[in-house]
């Protein structure tokens, strides 16, 4: 993918935001999830790197790459945060807290029409959880989503290839949110969280999937600058996702 021409999604510099349907900005939302999908079905990529914007923004994305791989597509969701919430359940009522369970096949009407397809729970692996709303969690269980402490990801480099493995599936898009990142060193996140993975353990889970799957999609997600941030390992996460 390196080398491939980066293309922008138009997004609404409104900041009239209104709550409407449970959802703040929904009707931004959806505009910008409209016009994510018809970037997508002008240029038809067999891969996808996503970079910037919230975690909102892989509905349209991943849904179309489930769709191309005829739902043989694991999901290595990497975040702090599950993002299975509803508008019914949502404390925030932010919708980059609801992505997953979108894509997932529950949410209004209006976004689930932006979605290309839906995923199963049993193709979804959560990696670094650590900050779940009890709706999430009892969905989790409910579902039986397979998850993967930080504990898990720190010991073991392969233990996220393991977990896939035992899906049966070939593809794999990797949802990088970095906040999955400990927020006492990578102080780069929209939403930090303590207690999380280190560089060096995403970086090694990487290159060990790479080595493995076929990965056709993959995200960098909920950045947010800080003055005087050091770049040097944030541009070697840029470099890998590129090099998909």
């Amino acid at each position: 993918m390196d080398g491939a021409p980066y293309i922008e999604v138009e997004v609404s510099m409104d900041d009239d935001i209104k709550l409407e349907k449970g959802i703040w900005g929904y009707g931004h939302i959806n505009e910008q999830l409209a016009n994510a999908r018809e970037i997508i079905e002008k240029e038809l990529p067999d891969k996808i790197f996503l970079i910037g914007g919230d975690c909102g923004t892989e509905v349209a994305p991943m849904s179309y790459l489930n769709k191309l791989y005829g739902g043989d597509l694991a999901v290595l969701w990497l975040d702090a945060h599950g993002d299975l919430n509803s508008a019914h359940t949502s404390a925030s009522h932010n919708f980059h807290g609801m992505p997953l369970r979108c894509l997932l096949g529950e949410s209004d009407a209006a976004l689930l029409s932006q979605c290309f397809s839906t995923l199963r729970p049993l193709q979804i692996i959560m990696g670094g959880l650590r900050d779940l709303d009890p709706p999430e969690a009892e969905f989790i269980e409910n579902t039986g989503i397979a998850c993967l402490s930080v504990s898990d990801i720190e010991k073991d480099a392969g233990a996220a290839s393991e977990a896939i493995k035992a899906k049966g599936l070939r593809n794999l898009y990797v949802h990088i949110d970095v906040d999955v990142l400990d927020s006492g060193k990578c102080p780069w996140a929209l939403c930090p969280s303590p207690d999380g993975i280190s560089m060096g353990a995403l970086m090694a889970l990487l290159l060990d999937l790479r080595s493995k799957f076929n990965i056709v999609g993959i995200s960098l997600l909920e950045l947010k600058p800080v003055e005087g941030m050091e770049m040097k390992p944030l541009k070697a996460l840029v470099e890998f996702c590129k090099e998909i």
